[in-house]
């Protein structure tokens, strides 16, 4: 009888804690994006696995952390981006491999009588995992995009990147956790120095936030975005052309209200070897006649390439630069080929650089126009809906504007135009319709270069992270010695 009641005790701890965690994922990662729940989502699989197998608390980590993200992204990734299956169960079950493995590690080091190290195992190898993601699928699952609500925390961008952020969204729930099963004298340090590190986190993100540069110079840009309607992409000439004409004469009307800038979103138009110079014709004519930039994205397919560029017009009718994507999207783009250049523009009020939309995924490129003191950059962009991901991925590249020390101006098809600045504050944001119809935002963006130590030393931070992986590994291995004397498994 009491085996029975212990066995169903268990089983009851764990079916709640994988539905809190996964619940607490779901509505902060992913599509929702409400930024406080994260800091205490694992913190039920936390407190539960030292109590378990090692075996059990992987696979209650694993269930949880995979559940959210299947009903986050499942649905996303297969229909909407329409990756393949292959990639889509990557997408999902990779980072759950990732959190069940800093379980485990937590675990093992709670279980040798190490509250201290089993704290820091669990972030330590949420970062390094995280990273190593990164490298081929970008960053759009880092549990720093979390915060992007959280305007104290998102500085910290500035120092670290994006991996400090997530270090410390995954440190206080390991803290926490460990401190319940820390002896007394353990627990007051541990809360002692938890208290002290987010105290120095918010200090350094309010003063940041309150000493933000002054009297900087600005530009007014304007930008124009259409939802995805009947003439999003079209395929034939003269719709093409037509469209491109509603386009361009959205460019005086902005112009005449003080436009220095007009942007259009990415792939604006297909655009063929045969058609690029009638193209190209009616923007220099367009960027001429209303003596402004015109920053135009188009698909354009040469010969067997494709490719997806940012074309810049000048004011005098010239282009000025052609800017092609670096990132491609997996299977949308599978057949076009990537860029391989900056953009800098050496305007009057301060560098301008330009990228594209994914290319916004990926810090260094990012940090490689900050390097090149960049004060502002332009972003073409086309997002999958506003229900879907304008709001999410949308917003995700507020993060590189952070990280660099520029502001930034992104209009994204089907999406949001949005203007942010250097601490990631949205100064100026506007949604496109479901009816189709063209809608424009004017306004006033700031060129200034403020350096940033994440822009000069990079991922020093993950390399911090890497080595302190290493070696809370090794000596986890090396101590095998102590497992006799390690807490019995709780019933």
């Amino acid at each position: 009888m009491d085996s029975s009641a212990n066995h169903l005790r268990r089983a009851t701890l764990i079916l709640a804690a994988l539905a809190v965690t996964a619940g607490a994922y779901f509505v902060s990662s992913g599509l929702h994006r409400l930024w406080w729940p994260v800091w205490l989502a694992p913190l039920p699989v936390l407190w539960l696995a030292p109590r378990l197998r090692a075996w059990q608390a992987f696979a209650v980590a694993f269930a949880a952390r995979s559940l959210a993200a299947a009903l986050d992204f499942w649905h996303y990734v297969r229909a909407v981006v329409q990756f393949p299956v292959w990639l889509t169960l990557v997408t999902i079950l990779v980072p759950a491999v990732c959190f069940a493995l800093a379980i485990v590690l937590y675990r093992a080091w709670l279980r040798k009588g190490s509250p201290w190290l089993a704290a820091l195992a669990f972030p330590v190898t949420m970062v390094a995992g995280e990273y190593l993601f990164s490298l081929s699928q970008g960053t759009y699952l880092n549990t720093g995009y979390t915060q992007l609500g959280d305007l104290p925390i998102l500085q910290l961008a500035a120092l670290t990147g994006l991996w400090g952020i997530s270090f410390s969204v995954n440190l206080l729930p390991a803290g926490l956790a460990a401190m319940i099963s820390a002896p007394a004298k353990s627990r007051l340090r541990l809360a002692a120095a938890l208290a002290a590190f987010y105290a120095c986190v918010l200090a350094y993100g309010v003063t940041r936030l309150h000493t933000t540069p002054q009297n900087s110079p600005s530009v007014l840009v304007g930008l124009v975005e259409t939802h995805a309607g009947p003439n999003m992409f079209p395929h034939d000439a003269p719709t093409t052309v037509a469209l491109m004409q509603d386009y361009a004469s959205q460019v005086e009307p902005l112009a005449a209200r003080g436009a220095q800038f007009v942007i259009f979103p990415e792939m604006s138009v297909l655009v063929p070897d045969t058609a690029s110079a009638q193209v190209n014709q009616l923007f220099e004519q367009t960027a001429r006649d209303a003596h402004v930039q015109v920053l135009l994205g188009v698909l354009h397919i040469t010969g067997h390439r494709a490719y997806n560029e940012a074309r810049l017009y000048s004011a005098t009718g010239q282009i000025e630069a052609v800017y092609r994507k670096h990132h491609l999207v997996p299977t949308w783009e599978s057949r076009s080929t990537p860029g391989t250049g900056l953009s800098v523009l050496a305007e009057p009020a301060g560098k301008i650089g330009i990228e594209i939309c994914r290319d916004m995924d990926f810090p260094e490129l990012a940090r490689r126009y900050a390097q090149q003191q960049v004060g502002l950059v332009l972003v073409p962009a086309w997002d999958m809906g506003i229900d879907l991901d304008a709001a999410w991925h949308g917003h995700l590249s507020i993060v590189r504007a952070v990280e660099g020390g520029f502001s930034m101006v992104r209009d994204a098809k089907n999406g949001l135009l949005t203007v942010s600045d250097d601490r990631g504050r949205i100064l100026a944001e506007e949604p496109t319709h479901s009816d189709g119809a063209l809608v424009t935002l004017l306004a006033a963006v700031p060129v200034r270069h403020d350096s940033t130590l994440y822009q000069r030393w990079g991922n020093w931070f993950v390399w911090l992270d890497l080595a302190a992986l290493a070696a809370l590994l090794v000596f986890c291995l090396a101590d095998r010695r102590r497992v006799a004397h390690a807490s019995p498994v709780l019933a």
